[in-house]
């Protein structure tokens, strides 16, 4: 994919997802997405927080549905504190990922 097609995608999927509607969304997505774009033989940790009901698990969405598109989920990969919050990300617990007990 160039970098013309991978922009148009960036785009498609902000917009399929409504990101402009919420400016904090938005950034972290732009975030991950522009790292991909344009650094993609370096590691990027993106720690996205906020209350319950705060959009966590769309921005994550919208992120996984770029890296599918582009062709290589396997370059990312989520984790999250808890089993539950692990679940609704498709993730790990940061305690399987960190082989800690």
């Amino acid at each position: 994919m160039n970098k013309a097609e991978l922009l148009t995608t960036i785009q498609e999927v902000h917009d399929e997802f409504s990101l402009e509607q919420n400016e904090e969304q938005s950034r972290a997505f732009l975030i991950a997405a522009e790292h991909f774009a344009f650094n993609t033989m370096k590691q990027m940790l993106l720690f996205i927080t906020g209350i319950g009901g705060s959009g966590k698990s769309h921005v994550i969405k919208a992120i996984v549905a770029l890296f599918r598109r582009c062709g290589c989920p396997e370059n990312l990969l989520l984790s999250a504190p808890t089993g539950s919050a692990a679940v609704l990300i498709d993730g790990y617990t940061i305690h399987t990922l960190t082989f800690l007990p």
